[in-house]
This record gives structure tokens, sequence and C-alpha cells, in this order.
């Protein structure tokens, strides 16, 4: 019985130990350098989500990943399922909340999808030094190939935004790459 114990914590630790270094690896594919120091001026795209606590995790990883008193901070996303766009709500929560100065963000509020929240934002960003994309791991990284897909001059100024943190959210992330895989498996 001993045995099956064990055998059944080593499984566990594998599963959990590939989704952390899957996440840690996407966290950086597609982009130049590590993910600090920040640039002053850089721009963090902040992609929208409908679910509180996603969006407030979303800005939250936006802050952690730069100096909020010199970068500027793009909220990218259309009223989906509230009255208030997403934009509006992740703006107000960074101002209100996190200190981030008011004159550092920028509103695109007619995304509905990640398509649209990185076309839609590209005009905004053309002047940045760098760019930024915050949002939870592999979502940030397909945002991040749609960029380079439609902008691939803005592209080569991508860096990592902090989205991963080992273990944030305890077993989120081998739920976030089962998603991320099962995505992928109905796309193709």
């Amino acid at each position: 019985m001993a045995t099956g114990r064990i055998s059944v914590l080593v499984a566990l630790a594998a599963v959990f130990g590939g989704a952390e270094w899957a996440t840690w690896k996407a966290s950086r594919d597609l982009t130049a350098g590590s993910p600090r120091p920040a640039v002053p001026g850089e721009t963090i795209l902040v992609l929208g989500c409908p679910i509180p606590p996603l969006w407030k995790w979303r800005v939250r990883i936006a802050v952690r990943s730069t100096d909020p008193c010199t970068a500027v901070f793009v909220f990218s996303g259309g009223a989906v399922r509230t009255p208030v766009s997403e934009s509006r709500m992740m703006a107000d929560y960074a101002i209100d909340r996190l200190g981030v100065p008011a004159g550092n963000v920028l509103i695109e509020d007619q995304s509905r999808t990640t398509v649209q929240n990185v076309v839609n934002s590209i005009p905004l960003m053309t002047d940045s030094p760098a760019i930024k994309i915050a949002s939870n791991t592999f979502h940030a990284r397909r945002a991040r190939q749609i960029l380079r897909d439609e902008s691939p001059e803005l592209a080569q100024r991508l860096k990592p935004a902090r989205d991963y943190l080992p273990a944030e959210w305890g077993p989120l992330h081998a739920v976030l790459l089962a998603y991320h895989l099962y995505r992928d498996r109905r796309a193709n």
C-alpha cells in the first residue's frame, strides 16, 4: 500500500513539475531578453478578460513586470459580458488599487477577441522601446504570436512579462497547460 502511495506522489510530482517547466518555458517564448530590468517608456499590453479574478491577476502581472511610474499601460478589451468595458475595469483597478499613475494608462475598448486586443492595440505601441504582454502565461504566448504575425517589427521589441512565478495559484499552471493543449489540439 505504501508503494502505491509513493507511486501516486511521484506521478503527481511529475505532472506538476512538468506543468511548471512548460509554463516557465512558455513565459519566455517569442521574446528577447529577460523580464528585468524595466525599460523607461516600455508598453505593457494587458489583455482583457470578463472574469474578475483573472483580469485582476493580469493587472497584477502587468504592474509587477515594470516600473509603473515610467511604463505605459495599454488595457485592451471591450464590454463583452458587462456594461463596462474590460479595459476600463482593469484600468480603474490598476489606478485605484495598485497605484498606477492615470497619465500612464491608455484604453482600447473595442476588442472582443485576443486577435482584436493585439491588432487594435498596435497603434498604441508603435513608439514603445519594449513591449510586454500581461496575461496568464499561455494566453500571453498566443498574443505574442499574434503580434509577431501582425507586426513583425513590433514583435522584435517583445520582452517577457513576469507572468510566471513558481507554483503561483497552486495547481493552476497544470490546469492552464491542459487547457492550452486542448485548445491547440482543437485548432488543428
